[in-house]
């Protein structure tokens, strides 16, 4: 089988399964089979595939089928211009996602901060954050001892493992024996935000395949930041910052969580004009 018919094939076999971009997909996936880049499939459109390539290639556009998302079968997706491993036991990382960083690393660009970043998945967020910060301290915390293992070699990868504490537990409990009360210069955290009734109508690739501890947030969606709220009051040091990402239309809820002990210094727009992203202060 050539190249070109390889790709053909797939590409029919996706479409007739609904998957968009479904040619794009095809030869991502091939080409990461032959260990190739897609410059390199276009170039040599008539060469042949092995057959044993073919059938794993193959064997991967059956699960992209089944939606599947292409990340996962590949293993990676970029983040901040930096290659992130994703497995399944981990939410796959969103532009989004990247002004959160964006937003920390405006703030602390100088000076020595320590920052915690809360149901870390992949590392994304706490190994983005330590490579623009090379002053930085990171903790990252997460409920999944797999996510764990995930992020450490995502850290390592990045080779920031010696600035990077990761800690087993729910949300900013495991700082508890640190002595790190009134301490932190800031939170940091992509918490699942997802209501449970509104998982249903998620993108199937997301519904079906990312982890749902990642995803849902309780009924309401609310829930985490519930949470999440008075126990970096406990941690962060007076003006320190929490930062978080918030689902679509949350804005009011969530500035309603907001007491008079914090200065809630506004929202952030993501690439689409929705607010994404929090930025508040402890007083």
């Amino acid at each position: 089988m050539k190249i070109h018919e390889a790709i053909g094939l797939a590409t029919d076999a996706l479409e007739e399964s609904g998957i968009p971009g479904a040619g794009l997909d095809a030869e991502r996936l091939l080409a990461f089979e032959l260990g190739k880049d897609r410059s390199h499939l276009l170039a040599h459109f008539q060469d042949s595939v092995p057959e044993s390539s073919a059938e794993r290639f193959f064997t991967r556009i059956a699960e992209r089928r089944r939606g599947k998302p292409l990340q996962y079968l590949l293993g990676w997706q970029e983040f901040r211009d930096l290659e992130f491993e994703v497995t399944p036991d981990v939410l796959i990382p969103r532009p989004e996602t990247e002004l959160l960083v964006d937003a920390a690393v405006e703030r602390f660009s100088e000076g020595n901060p320590i920052l915690v970043d809360v149901g870390t998945g992949s590392g994304c967020i706490a190994v983005a954050t330590a490579v623009a910060l090379p002053g930085a301290s990171v903790i990252a915390t997460d409920l999944s001892e797999d996510a764990l293992l995930v992020a450490r070699r995502n850290a390592s990868r990045h080779n920031v493992s010696e600035r990077i504490q990761f800690l087993s537990g729910d949300l900013l409990l495991p700082l508890g024996t640190l002595g790190l009360e009134e301490k932190l210069d800031c939170v940091l955290s992509n918490p699942p935000y997802v209501a449970e009734r509104d998982l249903p109508v998620l993108q199937r690739e997301v519904r079906d395949w990312e982890p749902r501890m990642a995803l849902v947030g309780g009924p309401s969606g609310l829930e985490i930041y519930r949470r999440l709220l008075p126990q970096a009051l406990r941690f962060l040091k007076p003006g320190g910052t929490l930062i978080m990402e918030i689902g679509y239309s949350m804005q009011p809820a969530i500035a309603r969580l907001f007491d008079e002990a914090w200065t809630l210094e506004g929202m952030r727009e993501d690439f689409s004009g929705i607010p994404r992203i929090v930025v508040s202060q402890k007083r």
